[in-house]
């Protein structure tokens, strides 16, 4: 049946339930205040379409950028970035595969990097504003007061190595104490050093928990431990 047809046939049936029980039905008045909201509301979104039109010219000679997002939502806001024409990536890896009454689970897919989009656009204030304006949108990973950018070719080799499944869940041998100095050998924090706090001893989890300063802050990252090396 047609949605339309539906709510039609609905909204009948339920008049003729009202009927019977001898319940009077409310008059539901439309204010000009609700009018003004819903007006509104319709703006903002034109605004909106307006502000991604505008950014979605991309070339390959264009840095990417590193949006911050809640934990949870990165595969949220990339589809609402490429639901719009924006070129988007969350890159994932598979957790660990375990065996389940002799039957064989595969890992579950995640983001290499939790809390983390790459994202590609002509960059300007209007373009930034309007990716920081999507829900669960935390803003951009910075260098000072810029966004910091990232070559084409460091995120295409960083792409390509998580789908060959370079950073899938590996059993390691190796320890890490809190306070430990560790070097980033990939992806968006490629280069840097990082103090580890504490590693995830989750089942489907290799994780390691560390701390980046950058510019004078301290910011949290969870890692595989594909992504990191001793010094």
């Amino acid at each position: 049946m047609h949605w339309t047809s539906f709510g039609r046939s609905w909204r009948h049936t339920r008049a003729n339930m009202m009927q019977h029980r001898g319940i009077e039905g409310k008059v539901i008045e439309i204010t000009e205040r609700a009018i003004a909201k819903q007006e509104r509301a319709i703006c903002d979104q034109a605004n909106r379409q307006d502000r991604f039109a505008a950014i979605r010219q991309a070339t390959d000679n264009l840095p990417w950028f590193v949006v911050r997002t809640m934990t949870g939502c990165e595969q949220a806001v990339e589809k609402v970035l490429q639901d719009n024409a924006i070129e988007a990536l969350v890159p994932m890896r598979k957790g660990k595969t375990w065996e389940r009454r002799g039957r064989k689970m595969e890992g579950r897919p995640m983001p290499v990097i939790h809390g983390y989009v790459l994202v590609r656009f002509m960059p300007d204030a209007a373009a930034f504003e309007a990716v920081s304006c999507i829900d669960k949108v935390l803003g951009f990973l910075r260098m000072g007061e810029q966004a910091k950018p990232i070559s084409h070719s460091e995120v295409k080799r960083f792409y390509q190595r998580a789908m060959a499944g370079e950073y899938d869940w590996k059993s390691t041998k190796l320890t890490y104490v809190a306070g430990e100095k560790v070097r980033i050998t990939e992806g968006p924090f490629a280069g840097h050093i990082a103090t580890v706090v504490t590693r995830e001893e989750r089942k489907d989890a290799d994780l390691l928990v560390v701390t980046i300063e950058m510019f004078g802050t301290e910011l949290p990252v969870n890692l595989p431990l594909a992504l990191v090396e001793k010094l």
